[in-house]
Formats: C-alpha cells, structure tokens, sequence
C-alpha cells in the first residue's frame, strides 16, 4: 500500500513530475550514451595501435624495442615454446624481421631513393591475426612469392611508384656483405598514419631472413590475444622465465595510451559528477516543493496516529520510485545508443580527417562500445540520487510539529 500511495502522490501534480522525470531520463540517457562513446574513442585508438604490425603483446631480445639492432634476434621456435610453457591462449602469433634499408626507383636519370624501415612478415599469419592486409588500398596484398614489395601510400608517392614499379633494395647484413635484392610492388597501402606510412615497406619474412644472412631468426614475435586488457598480465607470467627473452605489453610499447587509460576511470566519474550535480538541483527542488505543498497534509497524518518513520518512509519511496524508473527508461534509451552506433558507427571523415597520436590514431567516427559499467554506473547512481535528494525533506519531516503544520491552511 505504501508504494501504491507513494505512486499515486507523484501524480498529483502531473506536468511538475512529467519536466523532473524527462530531465532524469535525458541525463541518464546522454550519461549512458556519453561514457559508452568515450570507451569507443579509447578502444579504438587500442585496436588501431596493437591491430597491425605491433600486436598486443611482443617478444623479443631485452631491451630490442628501446634500441633495435640487427642482431638482437630470437629463435621463433623458442618463444613459441615459452608461450606454451605458460599456457598463453593466443588468437594468432606472427614472426617480424625489422630492417633499415635503402629503396631506389626509376631509372638512371630519374632515380629516386628513401631511407624505410623494412618489415619481414609471415603473409599467411598476417592475413590470419592482423589487420595490415586490410590496409591495402592499390594492388594486392603479399602471396608469399620472392620479389613483392608493398609500399606505405606516403613513401610511394616520393618514389612515384605505383603497383608494378621495380623497387632496388640496398642494406647492411647481419654478416657485414651488402645486401641488394629488386622487388616489384605488389600493393600499397594506407593505416591512416601519414608518418608511419612514408617510411615503411611490407616484405615477405623468409625473403629478407635470407638477404640479410639471419639464418632462420627473427627480431619479434606478435601476439594477438583475445582482448588487448590480458596482455600485461599475461606479459607478468612470461618474463623472468627465460633470460633470452622479454615480453613487452602494449601499454609498455604505447606509454602515451597507458597514461590516458590509467586516468580513464577520473573522466568517467568527472563526467558522471557534472551530469549528476545539475540533476540533484532538479529533483531536489521536485521533492522539497511537494513536501512544502504536502506540510498541512503530513500534519493531519500525524495527528491521527500516523508515525514519522512511515512518513518518512512514504517519501523515500516517492523519490526512490521516480529516480529508478527515470533510471531505467534512461538507461534503456542510452543502450540502444551505444548498440546502434557500434554496428553502425556514423563516419565524420567528411568534415574531419583522422587524427594521429601517440603512436595510434583517432577514427573521425561516432563509435560507441557498451559495456556493463557504463550502463550499470548511471542506474545506480540514479537510485542513490533518488535516496540522496529525499534526505532534506524527510529531516524537515522529523521536525514538523503537527500543531504548527494543521495551523497552515
């Protein structure tokens, strides 16, 4: 009976109730919409960064990723090895040679040569477990044959190659003899990252392991994990087990992408609290004008027998019932958001381009990913709303004097 009352005393005042509860819907709504759309941003600049070539977990010789050198190899087979001597679940592991090397194109009178960084990958594994091969915007991804090259769309247009141009390959080798191979270009490609894209150069790995006299070794092992979130635990059970071999997190690999998810959680109750402490204003003022309204009326409650804890019950109720149910429709709306948008994110590639940073880059898009919390966080803190802005009207309550309050008219 008590809630039954509680609902019918919201509808007293019909259009007061209809404006607190449209605001609490419309703030939960944009809160639920708000922190699902900042967990997009920030997962995707985590699939963008460890997607392609650098995977959410690496192994290789200590301290290889601070300092690279040609030497700093490590058996591919041993760190398989170790990886299952951890019982590290993987989606896809993949082989990378890194190479510095000089490419040349055109003819005799119209050469054109760039310093690249060269990258020696298992074709078969990449189209497997990265996203490199979706990269490729003109031509065609590796087939695994000798010769083919895929070129970064900015280092192509400054060797104005295009699919089919013979490339000239010059470099150092691990033995010390030079060495010089002609590739043609197969594909090029576009990660969206115009730094990255003008320096590097995709090759198949068995072919420049050959070149540069590596003898079946490799500079890094690629570990793609079902989610990016289990790569430093994952990288805590590795290291130390062998001496040859390190593993390195992405968060250790992109420090500047650490930093901003270590803070994530501040933004989410930052945003939480603006959204909140305008709508405490705004409920606040419903619950304590239907008290001032009701002051007679409590009186008469009172005097007939009436205890101030069911009293006070009785207005708990009131605000708990409109916070939940505004919570709820609230919730709802700003879910079916956040699915909406991440089946079918809306591109803004047409008034902005994608932003570079850190290491990753940032889709011009709306994307959103829901998530329990950031559907849970607002209901809850919806319901502790309801209770919060019930404190005030119901300490006034204990105070009421019922003369004084049948003495109102």
């Amino acid at each position: 009976m008590l809630l039954k009352i509680a609902w019918r005393n919201l509808w007293r005042n019909r259009r007061r109730t209809q404006l607190t509860m449209a605001g609490m819907i419309f703030a939960c709504a944009m809160l639920v919409f708000s922190l699902g759309y900042y967990d997009g941003m920030l997962w995707n600049m985590i699939e963008n960064a460890t997607s392609r070539e650098n995977g959410h977990l690496c192994l290789s010789r200590p301290g290889y990723l601070d300092s690279p050198s040609l030497n700093d190899t490590i058996s591919q087979s041993e760190a398989e090895k170790l990886l299952a001597e951890a019982a590290v679940v993987c989606k896809g592991i993949c082989p990378r040679i890194n190479v510095f090397a000089l490419l040349s194109c055109g003819n005799a009178a119209e050469s054109r040569t760039q310093p690249v960084q060269l990258l020696g990958v298992d074709y078969s594994a990449e189209l497997k477990s990265s996203r490199i091969a979706q990269d490729v915007q003109n031509g065609e991804f590796l087939s695994g044959q000798n010769g083919e090259i895929l070129l970064g769309q900015g280092l192509a247009r400054k060797l104005r190659a295009v699919p089919g141009s013979e490339i000239v390959f010059f470099s150092s080798a691990a033995d010390g003899s030079m060495a010089s191979a002609l590739f043609r270009v197969r594909g090029i490609f576009d990660s969206g990252d115009n730094l990255r894209d003008s320096g590097l150069a995709i090759v198949n790995l068995p072919e420049i392991a050959a070149l540069m006299a590596l003898n079946n070794q490799i500079h890094s092992l690629r570990v793609f994990l079902a989610s990016p979130m289990q790569a430093q635990e994952v990288s805590r059970r590795l290291n130390g087990r062998t001496p040859q071999i390190e593993a390195r997190d992405w968060r250790s690999i992109f420090p500047q992408l650490a930093e901003l998810l270590n803070i994530w959680l501040n933004v989410q109750i930052f945003t939480s609290a603006v959204y909140y402490a305008a709508l405490a204003l705004i409920t606040f003022n419903t619950m304590y004008m239907a008290f001032l309204e009701r002051r007679h009326e409590f009186g008469v409650m009172q005097a007939i027998g009436l205890t101030r804890a069911r009293l006070a019950a009785l207005i708990l109720s009131e605000s708990v019932m409109m916070a939940s149910v505004s919570g709820l429709i609230g919730t709802l709306l700003g879910t079916l958001a956040n699915l909406a948008l991440y089946y079918h994110p809306v591109s803004l590639n047409y008034w902005i381009d994608n932003i570079s940073w850190g290491g990753t880059q940032l889709k011009a898009e709306i994307f959103c990913v829901p998530s329990v919390m950031s559907a849970a966080m607002p209901l809850i803190t919806m319901v502790l709303l309801g209770i919060a802005v019930a404190a005030l009207p119901t300490f006034r309550l204990y105070r009421l004097k019922p003369v004084e309050a049948l003495r109102e008219s």
